[in-house]
């Protein structure tokens, strides 16, 4: 029981002198922002510190959560892997439409060259991983203390940069970050493409309210302190703007819920019904022709009708499991809508 203690204090100490540390180092780079913007790095610094080490801290266990899944999915029957992500996508279109569209796209748009630039940058990053794990345990003066932890932060700057540069093949670099950056730029061609209508759709809505909105400006602008009275219209026309692309999303999720689930829930029955053919559970007769499709109509009817009831949201604990996916389908999202010449 004391050994655990221990170690608990240890971590705890070590994670404290480490955000310190990190901090004082974000507090040096803010000299090199624009003079307008040092003030917000500084104060905010002890809190970037603190969220980088909690990364730190959970990086290990995220890489081995993943590991575990890869090795559970190859470990499954491919028929079994193909039903399940049918019925994911049936239960699960409507919250994640972006998403979705993303993974299509991604696949039509050079996929497998795009994951073959994230090994690379992975396998990069894993070797300046290891090369400053070996930096920070070097104590050339022979004093019990690494000399990196020694050194001001303007120098503890330069020597990890020194580093990296040491570390890394350029063209590796180079080649993964023109790939990926490529692979993202087709894709997001492609979900501009399929969600103009949205887009356009949130943008007419957005003008249909924000036009007899305007003419209580003035009436907003008397409630406002005169110095921050231009601020008013953008204001109105950015409320208008979230509101309308709200609304225009929403009936978006509607469709992707229906198409998702009806492609998702056949996908199910289909590989389902092939999976239990092939273990010899179910033996096909003319009369059985159809199972497939009657279980992905039924399953396609519950995910429709639960993505309905939930209101296109997650219910506890799925909101907690897929917080990761939430933020992936907010930033597709946002770069969507961003892409938009939108002029309200």
């Amino acid at each position: 029981m004391s050994k655990a203690k221990g170690s608990k204090k240890v971590e705890q100490d070590w994670q404290t002198v480490e955000t310190e540390r990190i901090a004082d180092v974000i507090r040096e780079l803010s000299k090199k922002v624009p003079g307008q913007v040092a003030p917000y790095v500084k104060q905010a610094a002890p809190h970037l510190a603190q969220a980088v080490v909690l990364m730190m801290v959970a990086m290990p266990y995220i890489v081995q959560f993943c590991s575990t899944v890869k090795g559970f999915v190859q470990a499954m029957p491919e028929k079994v892997v193909y039903a399940s992500l049918g019925f994911a996508v049936c239960f699960f279109g409507g919250v994640f439409p972006a998403t979705i569209a993303a993974v299509e796209a991604f696949q039509m748009a050079g996929g497998e060259e795009a994951k073959q630039c994230i090994k690379m940058l992975y396998q990069e990053a894993k070797k300046v991983q290891e090369a400053n794990a070996e930096d920070e345990s070097k104590d050339a003066d022979k004093n019990g203390k690494a000399d990196a932890k020694e050194i001001p932060p303007q120098e503890l700057i330069l020597r990890k940069a020194q580093l990296v540069l040491r570390t890394v093949e350029p063209e590796t670099i180079s080649h993964g970050i023109v790939g990926l950056y490529t692979g993202w730029i087709a894709v997001m061609a492609v979900l501009r493409h399929k969600f103009a209508k949205t887009v356009t759709l949130g943008e007419r809505i957005g003008g249909a309210i924000y036009e007899p909105l305007k003419r209580f400006e003035p009436a907003v602008e008397e409630l406002v302190p005169e110095e921050y009275r231009k601020w008013v219209p953008v204001a109105v026309r950015w409320t208008c703007k979230i509101f309308a692309m709200s609304i225009a999303w929403w009936i978006q999720r509607v469709i992707s819920a229906i198409h998702s689930a009806i492609k998702g829930g056949l996908l199910f029955g289909h590989y389902l019904v092939e999976f239990l053919h092939e273990k010899k559970i179910i033996n096909f007769t003319p009369e059985q022709a159809y199972l497939d499709e009657a279980i992905g109509w039924g399953v396609a009817l519950a995910g429709l009708l639960f993505q309905f009831s939930w209101g296109f949201h997650l219910p506890f604990p799925l909101n907690l499991l897929l917080l990761p996916v939430q933020f992936v389908e907010g930033f597709i999202t946002w770069s969507v809508n961003s892409g938009a010449e939108v002029a309200l």
